[in-house]
């Protein structure tokens, strides 16, 4: 029986024929995950059949007739260059590991300069240039190129005149509480559970997949979120239904959730389904960092104080938290104004009493004190 390579579920649909030297392969879609794949046993037959077997066959042209296939002959000089790079990247990776760069952006820099090497030549600025001009889309990731490879120019000695890119920035997107839910819901037992962290706790797609068993406080209802990019580590509170649902995975592992390089494709494939299933394209919008976003939102209507939405967050610049504010302000400034409950603490005892229900203190009037508490 066929099962689905990303989630092992057997719940699989036949997604047509592609076809390679004119033997078809049949294609599935997982009804679970959305992941498309190829059948195996195709594809094992298509491996060992003459596809994959070398030819002894040559070209022959008359003197007449020929092309120019010099132009077929690799250049000597650029593979010579492409030969010094491979080591020079590798040695590049561990100069940067020494100058305290994270894994991350070692996998983000080596990444994008081989896309370069393949592309045009490394040892070309002006072919460097061109790569990234046409090759790549966004504004973001064409910054991120340039900055990969001045640092890769300053390790080999190299200089260049860098393009400047300013990239655009985007317009968060929100998804309804509908529509959250429906996304949250949809996939395995595991990814429902990992998208049910990432609501509740704001955390990075990159800092769940790090979660340990170890970081778990069962007794104190919180979870140790280690940092990642430039933020900061920090200790979030959660449900007693996210712990149980936590507490229910297979800890077979160290980490809390397997390590999966297409998590986020599957993620996408299934927000696609529910995009024709519900023909609500907004589905599509929904990333995993969109959580993070909501609960940005959610924890200032909360609370109304940006230091504590910057520390839910792990954010070390108070101008990257105000980015919310602004976009909370934007989104909430036609709809009614929250209402709040008060309460007048005449004594030292229901001022400590108020003060530890989460009540927040407005003014004093002589012995009165006055708070308020969203409804």
């Amino acid at each position: 029986m066929v099962s689905c390579p990303e989630c092992q579920s057997s719940k699989v649909w036949k997604d047509g024929l592609r076809y390679v030297q004119d033997n078809p392969i049949q294609r599935y879609i997982c009804r679970d995950c959305g992941f498309r794949f190829s059948d195996p046993e195709f594809s094992r037959k298509i491996t060992n059949s003459s596809y994959n077997k070398q030819s002894s066959r040559q070209i022959c042209v008359l003197d007449k007739k020929a092309k120019n296939l010099v132009a077929e002959q690799k250049n000597p000089i650029l593979q010579e260059n492409k030969n010094k790079t491979k080591s020079n990247l590798v040695n590049y990776a561990l100069h940067l590991k020494k100058d305290g760069k994270s894994d991350a952006t070692i996998e983000t820099y080596t990444k994008l300069l081989r896309t370069l090497d393949n592309q045009g030549d490394l040892y070309d600025p002006e072919s460097v240039k061109s790569v990234i001009a046409f090759h790549y889309k966004s504004k973001v990731t064409k910054r991120l190129a340039v900055c990969a490879y001045s640092s890769y120019l300053n390790f080999v000695g190299g200089q260049w005149k860098k393009p400047k890119y300013r990239p655009e920035h985007k317009q968060v997107f929100i998804p309804t509480e509908e529509e959250l839910q429906l996304a949250i819901n949809s996939g395995t037992k595991e990814s429902v559970i990992y998208s049910v962290f990432l609501y509740e706790t704001g955390a990075r797609d990159n800092e769940a997949q790090r979660l340990e068993w170890t970081d778990l406080d069962r007794e104190r209802m919180n979870v140790t979120v280690k940092a990642s990019k430039n933020g900061d580590s920090r200790i979030v509170p959660i449900s007693e239904n996210l712990l149980n649902l936590l507490f229910s995975l297979p800890k077979d592992k160290e980490t809390v959730f397997s390590k999966s390089v297409k998590r986020t494709a599957a993620f996408h494939n299934r927000m696609v389904t529910l995009a024709k299933k519900y023909d609500n394209p907004r589905f599509k919008k929904i990333h995993l960092h969109t959580f993070r976003h909501v609960r940005a939102l959610k924890e200032y209507h909360k609370t109304r104080d940006i230091l504590h939405v910057m520390g839910i967050l792990g954010h070390r610049n108070i101008n990257t938290t105000y980015r919310y504010i602004r976009l909370y302000n934007q989104i909430y400034k036609h709809q009614q104004r929250v209402k709040f409950i008060t309460k007048v603490a005449s004594t030292k005892e229901e001022r400590c009493e108020l003060i530890n229900d989460d009540w927040m203190f407005v003014e004093k009037d002589r012995e009165d004190w006055y708070f308020k508490k969203p409804e």
